[in-house]
Formats: structure tokens, sequence, C-alpha cells
């Protein structure tokens, strides 16, 4: 087990610099730091539970799917972007699994749910405040997200995330300021992965892996 977690964290390194190599091509020059090694090291800390959660006949998706979320999250937290070059692959090669898997109807409706969700809080977000809250990127990503986790695992992803994404704000400004910000889609990457995981992996977009 231990001699797994180890291979797992290795590959996980390798394609946490890969997901993030492809979002800095497609960022291009986006200003911030262009270090790889933070998503290989996320790369790396993230795999060992895939390796050891799932089957192996799913670490293939595994790999696709924390290949392109941890691209996802590095390239907001450099530069402040989500790239539809990242969102639109991602949630394709969910819809397509969800149609091998025979579950294409439960990630249809989780990648659209998802982006309506995401849009109609930005709309009401502006509305009642003036300013922008979530970017339409964040709506990508959600919507990439359901393609994966189906409609049954949205709500824990946003719940995950908004969690998440309010914790590193009050650590970071040691309080919470109605004005603070920080880049949502990392929060929502992270919290995507977990649900993933904890749905059972490639048949989760159905949200129930068969016996």
């Amino acid at each position: 087990m231990a001699a797994l977690a180890l291979a797992a964290g290795c590959a996980g390194a390798v394609l946490g610099a890969a997901g993030a190599g492809l979002a800095r091509r497609l960022g291009g020059d986006a200003p911030g730091d262009d270090s790889l090694a933070p998503a290989a090291a996320s790369g790396a800390l993230l795999a060992p539970p895939a390796a050891l959660l799932l089957p192996p006949e799913d670490w293939g998706s595994a790999a696709i799917f924390g290949a392109f979320l941890l691209g996802i999250a590095w390239l907001d937290l450099r530069a402040g972007v989500v790239h539809v070059g990242l969102a639109a692959p991602l949630a394709l090669i969910g819809l397509a699994k969800g149609a091998l898997g025979d579950a294409l109807p439960a990630a249809a409706v989780g990648a659209a749910l998802g982006y309506l969700l995401c849009v109609g809080v930005e709309h009401a977000f502006r509305a009642l405040r003036g300013r922008d809250g979530l970017g339409r990127g964040d709506a990508w990503v959600l919507g990439a997200a359901g393609a994966w986790v189906g409609p049954g695992g949205l709500g824990p992803v946003l719940a995950l995330a908004a969690g998440g994404a309010l914790l590193v704000v009050l650590v970071r400004d040691r309080g919470l300021d109605r004005g603070a910000s920080l880049p949502f889609a990392p929060a929502l990457a992270t919290a995507a992965w977990f649900v993933w995981l904890a749905g059972g992996g490639a048949a989760a977009a159905g949200w129930d892996r068969p016996p």
C-alpha cells in the first residue's frame, strides 16, 4: 500500500506539472508566477487517495480529471483567469464518460445545472451589491465539474468550495472583510476532486456505482 501511494504521488506530481504546463501555454503572457512546483506538489498530495480509493480501471479517469483541475486552479491563482480551453475539454470528457457509462443524462444535467447555478449567483450578486462576485469562469468550472459528479454532487462541491474559500480568507486576513476576494476556481476544483472520489470515481456522473 505504501509503494502504491508513493507511485501515485510521483505520477500525480508529473500530471500536476503537465496540467499547469498546459495552462501556462493557454494563458500566454498573463502575469503571475510561472513556477509549476505548486501544481506538482498538489498533484503529489492529491493522487494517493485516488489510487487507494479507486479501482485500477478508474485511474486513467482520475489522471485526466486531476490534471485538468490542477491546470484550472494553477492558472486562476497565477493570473486570475479561467481558460475555456481547460474547462470545455474537461466538460466534454465528462460527458463522454457519462455516455460510455450509461449516465449521459446525469452528466448533461450536472453540467448544465452547475453552469446555470453559478451564472444565476453571478447576476444576483451584481444586482444586490452593484459589483461582481463570481466570475463567468467559475461557472465554466462548476459546469465542467458537474459533468463528472452529476447533479447530486453539485451541492457538496459548492458547500466544500465555499467553506474552504471562507477558511482561506479568515486565515489570510485574520478576519472577514466584506470587500475580501480570492480566486474561487481553485476551491471549486479541489472540492470537485474530493466529491468525485467520494462518489466512486468513474460512475460518479450517475452518482451511483453499479454493483
